[in-house]
């Protein structure tokens, strides 16, 4: 009888149980909350990644549709890094914004483009488009070029 009155006594947890029952609670919580920073990092990082590719095909499309309205450069004394400096690429972009370089100080990025003409090839132009952004300066690129070739109507 003394027996099943102290099997029927023992109610609750030990220290032990409390303890591991914590840390393994600890232990679910921050895989949760690393999981989460990790995601958030992974959404900043795509949703710049689209914004950089829709500011490209943009301006990609803008200069295929009338490239004889803008100014091309004859000029071939001077390379492409020199007229695309980073520093002075004169147009500003951000997600969903794009606007004058002084007019925009809050925009992450900038951008600037250069039309050649193919001496080889009449009526075909290079487009070399140079894109920078704030947060890839953090990765060690201080920019992005795009080439892309278009003609004249």
């Amino acid at each position: 009888m003394k027996m099943q009155n102290v099997i029927r006594n023992q109610k609750g947890q030990t220290i032990v149980e409390a303890i591991v029952g914590f840390g393994l609670i600890t232990m679910v919580g921050l895989t949760f909350v690393g999981g989460m920073v990790s995601l958030r990092n992974t959404t900043k990082n795509t949703l710049l990644l689209s914004s950089t590719d829709k500011q490209v095909n943009d301006i990609a499309e803008n200069i295929k549709s009338g490239v004889e309205n803008y100014q091309i450069n004859y000029d071939s004394n001077r390379s492409v890094s020199e007229l695309l400096n980073p520093e002075t690429l004169p147009m500003a972009w951000d997600n969903g914004k794009v606007a004058l370089r002084k007019d925009c100080g809050t925009c992450a990025g900038t951008y600037g483009y250069v039309i050649q003409p193919y001496p080889e090839f009449r009526g075909l132009y290079k487009v070399t488009l140079r894109v920078t952004h704030k947060s890839w300066i953090e990765k060690g690129e201080a920019f992005k070029d795009y080439h892309f070739v278009v003609s004249a109507k």
